[in-house]
């Protein structure tokens, strides 16, 4: 889990209650000062020159990664963005439901 500073008050000790939430031994968190992670990201999903973030992304089992993020094989997004993919948008239920769809998917590979 990558945590970027967007709004002024992302800051490190913001997110750290939130890491608190999200207690899972498969799961590493960062913080990315300089939002390196973001433009690598927002790159393999083609939104090129932006900054992707609460953007959730989805990899097959074992996908290898390089110097740049493989392409992911499910990802949805929360941006408002006019450059951010539309069809890609999932909020409330919605989100869970797609979440939950995206996981049971890679758990039966």
């Amino acid at each position: 889990m990558v945590w970027i500073p967007i709004l002024e008050n992302d800051t490190i000790e913001a997110a750290i209650p939130s890491v608190r939430n999200i207690n899972d031994h498969r799961i590493k968190h960062y913080y990315d000062r300089h939002k390196i992670a973001g433009r690598s990201i927002a790159d393999s999903v083609g939104w090129n020159g932006y900054v992707a973030w609460d953007i959730y992304l989805f990899y097959a089992p074992a996908v290898r990664w390089s110097e740049t993020p493989p392409e992911p094989v499910y990802w949805m997004h929360q941006l408002s963005a006019d450059w951010a993919d539309r069809d890609k948008y999932r909020t409330g239920n919605d989100l869970k439901n797609e979440l939950s769809a995206a996981l049971a998917t890679l758990i039966g590979c």
